[in-house]
């Protein structure tokens, strides 16, 4: 589902039809896909961790899903982790006897295969995908809502460390606050499997119980060497696409006000005879309050002939924390959350041969990795100049009557303005 504008001042000579040629974002009742900037590096680590993670970053579900299923598969008939396990630990015999000789050549010339496309496919999605992001730019943007008879989806800002956080506790949930019903069910669904498989829980309840011996003893390794990339890369693509959610809002936000408040282009000049002489500057951020706003005015008989809106263009001053209204940087996150998913990997398998255990250690290790990662991103910008920047992402122009001021003072600042200015003098109130 999509939208054309047709109030927007494109340049001259660019067709209508360029206009979808190259749409980066959907929005429907169950899903929201898009195509965004992704760094090509991050995209083959997260192959790497596990197949079908980059594609599933990049937008690419479908072939996501089935390499991942095929990972699981492959692992679970060959015994994979387990020799990955007893490698790790230095007990090389132990490993050689876990695989056949059948099981290696298929490892060799099946498994190794596509194991590297996997890796190098996702480099070119990511790359070609970073070029469409610029392209699409000039792309009409998805409409701001989808309904259907069962569901319905819209665009909002939220807040993609709550995302996160929600991912950490049970991943499928970061999925669920951003409302992508279709990976939710997907993580849901083989986290609870992993978990089960796995016996974790009941490794956990034997730990809380002082029984380490017991608690390792349960645990089934083929399925536990899952968890530290299931439970890792979830919470990292929550971050991400609430992030890019975010741009996106701002960016058909941005699109509307553009084409439906900047019509009249002599609006902001006083003219001779001018009979409506109050004006109102207010500031705002990209919030469905500002529309709300721009609904009560539209109430009021205030419509886009009487109000002007302006989208900024926000100056970055390289990374720093994302919040629901502000986020346009992920470079910490970037390495934070692949050096947690490695930490959380060594952790639960050197916990086999360590007190306390993989549990214990694969957290330990996952927090561990994750404040590594940022220290590291920390240490590279702590040179980098960040200048203090203003909360105002557009600039509202509102002109009226004097006997409706009061009442448009009221709309403006109910509905989360950051300041607001009148031009004229407001009349006084009864006492």
């Amino acid at each position: 589902m999509y939208i054309n504008f047709p109030h927007m001042q494109y340049p001259v000579g660019m067709l209508a039809h360029d206009l979808g040629r190259r749409r980066i974002a959907f929005l429907g009742p169950l899903h929201l896909n898009l195509i965004h900037r992704t760094k090509p590096w991050v995209a083959i680590a997260w192959s790497w961790f596990m197949p079908g993670f980059g594609h599933l970053l990049l937008g690419q579900y479908l072939l996501g899903w089935i390499l991942f299923g095929w990972e699981v598969a492959v692992n679970v008939e060959t015994h994979f982790n387990v020799a990955i396990l007893e490698t790790f630990t230095g007990h090389f015999t132990a490993a050689k006897q876990v695989l056949s000789h059948e099981q290696i050549g298929f490892l060799l010339f099946t498994y190794g295969p596509i194991f590297v496309f996997a890796m190098h496919h996702s480099y070119l999605i990511a790359r070609d995908g970073n070029l469409l992001t610029d392209i699409g730019q000039g792309a009409a943007p998805p409409l701001a809502m989808s309904i259907r008879q069962i569901e319905w989806n819209y665009l909002s800002k939220k807040n993609p460390v709550v995302g996160w956080l929600w991912s950490l506790l049970a991943p499928g949930v970061g999925a669920i606050y951003t409302h992508r019903v279709l990976t939710a069910f997907f993580e849901i669904s083989w986290w609870t499997t992993i978990i089960v498989k796995s016996h974790v829980l009941t490794s956990i309840a034997y730990l809380t119980s002082g029984q380490q011996q017991m608690a390792m003893q349960i645990l089934n390794p083929e399925w536990t060497l899952f968890i530290p990339s299931m439970f890792s890369f979830p919470a990292y693509y929550a971050y991400v696409i609430t992030v890019e959610r975010n741009k996106l809002f701002d960016r058909e936000q941005a699109v509307f006000l553009t084409s439906h408040y900047q019509r009249n282009w002599s609006f902001p000049l006083h003219r001779k005879g001018d009979t409506r002489p109050m004006r109102f500057v207010a500031s705002f951020d990209h919030s469905l309050q500002l529309e709300a706003a721009l609904s009560k005015l539209q109430q009021l008989n205030l419509g886009p002939e009487s109000v002007l809106a302006v989208p900024l263009v926000r100056r970055s001053n390289g990374p720093s924390a994302d919040t629901a209204n502000h986020s346009d940087q992920r470079a910490y996150f970037d390495l934070a959350s692949l050096a947690a998913a490695l930490g959380c990997f060594l952790g639960t398998v050197y916990g086999f041969i360590l007190p306390l255990g993989p549990v214990v250690w694969g957290l330990g290790g996952f927090a561990g990795g994750f404040a590594i990662g940022l220290l590291i991103k920390w240490v590279q910008n702590r040179r980098k100049r960040r200048a203090q920047t203003l909360p105002t992402e557009i600039v509202v122009v509102v002109e009226c009557e004097d006997d409706m001021a009061r009442q448009v003072e009221h709309v403006l600042w109910s509905h989360g303005a950051f300041g607001l200015a009148c031009i004229g003098k407001l009349p006084q109130t009864n006492m």
